[in-house]
């Protein structure tokens, strides 16, 4: 699988809801070592969102300083860093996840940070 196929397609919880697009990976480098470049990359989660464009200024991230009229416009989005782990179903167009969008607060992956 790649990066690309990945980036900016839907996700939709269980109940096939919609949670938001692919805007970002994390990635693990703890696979087996390949050659001198060290460690293979793992995906271990999603970063999904509604917003896109704030999510690649970085604005929606914690400790970024903005003005409180970026902030403002971009505190209704969301973003969610869903594991690897409960994606159930893939597909170029879709993302199913084996949770419901309520259920996603309690299983983010643990880098995640509140915006």
């Amino acid at each position: 699988m790649r990066l690309s196929e990945l980036i900016g397609v839907d996700v939709v919880d269980v109940d096939g809801e919609p949670v938001g697009r692919v805007h970002d990976v994390v990635l693990v480098q703890d696979g087996p070592v390949q050659g001198s470049w060290g460690a293979a990359l793992r995906l271990e989660a999603l970063v999904v969102g509604t917003g896109s464009i704030g999510t690649r200024l970085g604005v929606d991230r914690p400790g970024v300083h903005k003005p409180w009229i970026v902030a403002a416009f971009f505190a209704r989005r969301r973003r969610h860093t869903v594991p690897w782990a409960v994606v159930g179903d893939h597909s170029p167009e879709r993302i199913t996840l084996t949770c419901g969008h309520d259920d996603l607060q309690a299983i983010e992956h643990p880098d995640h940070e509140p915006v």
